[in-house]
């Protein structure tokens, strides 16, 4: 008689925890859900349908329906341009951040883990500092008056500066520098998951170290890489005080468009703009990921 009351409340204990069919676990997820639906789904939302009005001289945005906005980003040559320079300075920091940051995770990745942790705080430091701090040391270096220019006027090299700032090369190198500890910090993690046994047994049946890396470690650190490669793609994709401080009027990225847009309170036209970078970063990513995610890397053919 015992047992058949334990069941029933068991049975009248589980009824409780669910409710409309979620389970104790699946309530933890409410919080998380409405997080993500207040600050994020939302706003999307939000965006997504002020973009297909137009701009009001006295309010947030006129009530006439449109596709204007849209129409006149895909037609113009120059915000297509931008678009276009957005991608590819991007595309280009994802791979100078896996040319750098590979090397210093596989060798992060050898150290012991006292060693790994010292050194993984230290790279971890200047996230700690603001993005504006550590674009002023890029300015600190290239101005006109900067530590280079000075340096190459001491040595007789110049009669005078050098326009090193306000290009896309400058914004290159600060992107890569300031999204670097993130390419390293993801494939390091994977890094260290790989099972050492697997490259033992390759080299105990005669592969050669190099066969062993392109063989073995490379393929196994994908997810490292993808994920590496994402992280940093999508942050750059979004830039907009890098481009702005270093770039200057010369490098117009979308999310520069982005904020004079809305500076001239063009709220629909800023918001269209948003939707595109988000639809071309969602496409651009998805597509990096089916071609990072190829078996072996298309080493085994």
């Amino acid at each position: 008689m015992s047992r058949i009351e334990t069941s029933s409340s068991n049975a009248e204990a589980n009824v409780k925890a669910s409710w409309f069919g979620w389970n104790r676990s699946d309530l933890l997820l409410i919080s998380t859900s409405i997080y993500y639906l207040t600050f994020l789904i939302v706003p999307s939302i939000a965006f997504c349908v002020v973009s297909f009005y137009g701009k009001s001289d006295s309010g947030f945005y006129d009530g006439i329906f449109t596709a204007r906005n849209y129409i006149s980003i895909l037609s113009d040559r120059f915000y297509l341009g931008s678009l276009w320079l957005t991608l590819r300075i991007s595309l280009e920091t994802t791979v100078f951040c896996l040319l750098l940051g590979y090397p210093a995770a596989y060798f992060l990745s050898k150290l012991s883990s006292k060693a790994r942790k010292r050194l993984i705080i230290l790279l971890l430091f200047p996230l700690l500092l603001s993005t504006v701090i550590r674009v002023y040391g890029w300015i600190a270096l290239l101005a006109r008056r900067g530590l280079i220019n000075q340096l190459l006027f001491a040595a007789g090299w110049t009669t005078g500066p050098v326009p090193l700032l306000y290009n896309e090369m400058t914004v290159l190198m600060g992107l890569t520098s300031i999204l670097l500890p993130y390419m390293i910090i993801n494939i390091t993690n994977t890094l260290i998951t790989i099972d050492p046994a697997l490259r033992e047994a390759a080299a105990i049946h005669g592969a050669p170290p190099a066969r062993i890396f392109f063989f073995v470690t490379l393929p196994l650190s994908r997810a490292g890489v993808i994920s590496g490669a994402v992280t940093v793609f999508t942050i750059a994709m979004s830039t907009y005080i890098i481009s702005f401080l270093l770039g200057g009027p010369r490098v117009k990225l979308i999310g520069n468009l982005i904020f004079d847009a809305t500076s001239s309170f063009n709220w629909p036209l800023g918001a269209a703009l948003s939707v595109v970078l988000v639809i071309t970063t969602m496409l651009s990513s998805f597509a990096m990921m089916q071609l990072l995610s190829r078996e072996s890397y298309g080493l085994n053919k």
